[in-house]
This record gives C-alpha cells, sequence and structure tokens, in this order.
C-alpha cells in the first residue's frame, strides 16, 4: 500500500527543484542578455575584420553559454531535490489520497525532464556546429594561400539578409565560396558531384546548396556591379569540406573541397577580369562590409 506522507514528501520535493530549476534558467538568460547590453565596445573593433568561420564561432559560443547554463540548472535541480527531500520532516497540510500525491508527482517528474531535454538537444546541436565551425576553418585557411598571389579574401560577407562564408577577389575575377556540410556534421569519405541542379552525395540528393548558391552569389553580383558602375559576374564556388568531389562539367557553379578550393582561381574568363581600379574599389566596399563590430545574421 502506498505510503501518502512519502508521496507528498517526494512530490514537494520535485516542485521546489523545478521551480528552483526553471528561475536559474531564467535568472541565468536574464544576465546573458544584460551582459551583452552592458558589454564595453571594441576600441580597435573598426580596424579587425572577420576571420574565417566568424559567425559560426559565434553562433557556437553562443550554444555553449546556453548549454553549460542548463547543465548547471540540472545541478541545482538534482542539488534541490535531495535538500528539500532529506529536510522535509513534515508530510504537506492536505489530506489527499496516496493516488492523487503519486499522480501531482508523475506530473511535476515528467515535467522536469524539459532541462535534461534541453541538454541532449543542445549537446547535439553543438556537435554539429563544431564541425561546422571546423570546416569553415579549414576551408578559409586554405585560401590564406591564394591571398599569396594577390588575392583578397574575405570571410563572412553579409548580403542583404544572407552571408557568403567567402568571397575572393582579384584581377583574373570574383569568386563566392559557401560552405555547407553535408550529412549529420561528421567526417565523411564518400562522393560528391552535381546533377543539373542537384548536389549528389553518397545515396542522398538535395538541390539547397545550388539554390543557396545562386542566390547569394547573384545578390553578391548586383551590390558589386553598384560599386564598380558596370556589370560584373561573380562565380559561384560550392564547398563540401570532408567529401571528396566530381569535377562539374557545368560554367555556373566549381564543385570543391578543404584541399582543392585552392584550385579556383584557374577558373578563369578574360570576360571577368577585373581592373585595378575595380579590385580597389571592391576591397574597400567589402573591407567595411567585414568589420568585426558590423552585425551579421545568425
Amino acid at each position: 500500500m502506498m505510503d501518502a506522507e512519502l508521496i507528498s514528501r517526494i512530490f514537494c520535493a520535485l516542485a521546489i527543484a523545478l521551480a528552483g530549476s526553471l528561475l536559474f534558467v531564467a535568472a541565468g538568460t536574464a544576465w546573458m542578455l544584460l551582459g551583452d547590453k552592458l558589454r564595453r565596445r571594441n576600441p580597435f573593433a573598426e580596424y579587425i575584420v572577420h576571420e574565417a568561420g566568424h559567425r559560426v564561432r559565434r553562433n557556437l559560443k553562443d550554444l555553449d553559454r546556453r548549454y553549460f547554463l542548463y547543465l548547471s540548472a540540472l545541478l541545482v535541480h538534482v542539488l534541490l531535490l535531495l535538500v528539500v527531500f532529506l529536510l522535509q520532516r513534515e508530510a504537506l497540510p492536505f489530506d489527499y489520497p496516496a493516488w492523487v500525491w503519486l499522480a501531482a508527482s508523475v506530473t511535476v517528474g515528467v515535467a522536469s525532464l524539459f532541462i535534461p531535454f534541453q541538454i541532449v538537444k543542445l549537446k547535439r546541436s553543438r556537435s554539429k556546429l563544431a564541425y561546422r565551425r571546423t570546416a569553415n576553418i579549414a576551408v578559409g585557411h586554405a585560401l590564406q594561400r591564394i591571398a599569396s598571389r594577390g588575392y583578397n579574401i574575405y570571410h563572412d560577407v553579409q548580403v542583404g539578409n544572407q552571408v557568403i562564408d567567402n568571397v575572393v577577389i582579384g584581377a583574373k575575377g570574383a569568386y563566392a565560396i559557401n560552405v555547407f556540410v553535408l550529412g549529420n556534421g561528421h567526417k565523411k569519405s564518400g562522393t560528391a558531384r552535381l546533377s543539373d541542379s542537384n548536389l549528389v552525395f553518397g545515396n542522398a540528393k538535395t538541390s539547397a546548396p545550388v539554390g543557396v548558391s545562386v542566390n547569394r552569389t547573384s545578390a553578391l553580383s548586383k551590390e558589386l556591379s553598384k560599386v564598380i558602375g558596370h556589370p560584373i559576374r561573380v562565380r559561384s564556388v560550392i564547398a563540401l569540406p570532408g567529401w571528396n568531389v566530381v569535377a562539374a562539367d557545368t560554367e555556373k557553379h566549381l564543385l570543391v573541397n578543404e584541399k582543392t578550393v585552392v584550385m579556383l582561381t584557374g577558373w578563369t574568363d578574360p570576360d571577368t577580369y577585373l581592373m585595378d581600379d575595380d579590385v580597389a574599389q571592391i576591397h574597400d566596399f567589402l573591407a567595411a562590409r567585414c568589420v568585426n563590430g558590423a552585425k551579421t545574421p545568425g
């Protein structure tokens, strides 16, 4: 037979632990938001441009803060649960049958799973975003080899409400490199290729990367054309870190990985060449757009 007094004590401990942990999450979230508002502005921000994977690093940092907040909340929940249950010597002053206390305890217990659920969810997102960060950095660092050939490299270039991961500008043209992580965010060893407007990787197929690249590249082309006063073609480069890529027989896109991205400057057309004045104007425009203090969409 169920002990109504014992179950009422369990319910009380569960309820207080849940309320305390949720209050801790709310207070922690408010503190982080307040901290962001009160953070001192970097006096050198206007002289610092984005590094490779800047946006992903920032998002991962925010995700880490939330992840550790919920981990701390789980610790608070467990401690409150133990302390309240062990210190409470008397039953609650409500004369309810045991099954009522049991139902209430189960309800509060299920609600308490919210915090562990958030921890698991954030950990998975964190793992995928960490891989994406590493992939972006790998591509960005590989592009530094191109910089030694007289090309300018820009990272996380905002175009409208979108962001292009990397932009390369030089005398032989302009290139927009969009980095995509395929699959579940882990190292791959399969082969990817372009087929019409689709990206085929392993046994799967998607048109999303191609469509995203087209939209971002077209938007950048329009903006740069306004800057220099005449039409400019920006070449679309799709980077798939961790995948073996098959050269695409198309003039619309170049498919590369972190190893072959340095070969993009070999994809040239005399019609896309830029004058030195054009390169200088574009540099001033993109350098201002990529200032570290500027806001970029998440």
